[in-house]
């Protein structure tokens, strides 16, 4: 059986692509109280005003999920993110992982908020089992995040069909549909 390689490794470039792993990247967020600020602004006089909330940095290993066509061709001024965990980290912050039937569960794209990565090891980039969550996203400039990745030393991309992969769980996410009344399942188990 063929194997079919999980990354290529990307050395100080600015080209991104859907599936471009970029570490320790600076997100700005605006602070906490800058919402209310901002409403109770516009309540009081229905004008824009400053807002002198500061804004918060949190760095974070994110993926590119943003079509590759799309940034090529320069159809984005923005790229949608999403934050990377390592799989010890997810299962850390989550109780449910710590068990092995939710991380095999997690293995077989059950868990339809994250989507599990392989590792890679080579001798220069160590990258372990990790988790892309889809409850978090960013949206951020794609200057910006191309000034950041030309300043690393070494970054993973995704491969097809890997790429792929991780591209319909995305969109699995959010196509899901709530709704309000389900059928009953006593309705169907007794169905004669």
């Amino acid at each position: 059986m063929r194997g079919y390689d999980w990354y290529e490794e990307i050395s100080y470039s600015d080209e991104l692509s859907q599936g471009d792993l970029i570490y320790d990247c600076p997100i700005p967020l605006p602070s906490s109280g800058v919402y209310e600020e901002l409403r109770q602004v516009e309540s009081d006089s229905g004008q824009t005003a400053e807002i002198e909330e500061p804004v918060d940095i949190q760095h974070a290993n994110i993926v590119v999920m943003t079509q590759s066509c799309d940034i090529e061709q320069n159809k984005v001024d923005s790229l949608i993110v999403c934050p990377v965990w390592t799989l010890a980290e997810l299962v850390e912050a989550r109780q449910y992982f710590e068990a092995s039937k939710a991380r095999e569960q997690l293995r077989q794209g059950r868990e339809p908020s994250f989507h599990l990565l392989n590792e890679y090891i080579s001798e220069t980039i160590y990258f372990p089992l990790s988790v892309v969550e889809f409850h978090r996203l960013y949206a951020l400039p794609k200057e910006y995040l191309q000034s950041v990745a030309s300043g690393t030393a070494l970054r993973l991309r995704l491969l097809p069909p890997y790429r792929e992969h991780l591209s319909q769980a995305f969109a699995r996410y959010f196509m899901r549909v709530g709704l309000p009344i389900d059928i009953p399942k006593e309705r169907v188990k007794d169905y004669k």
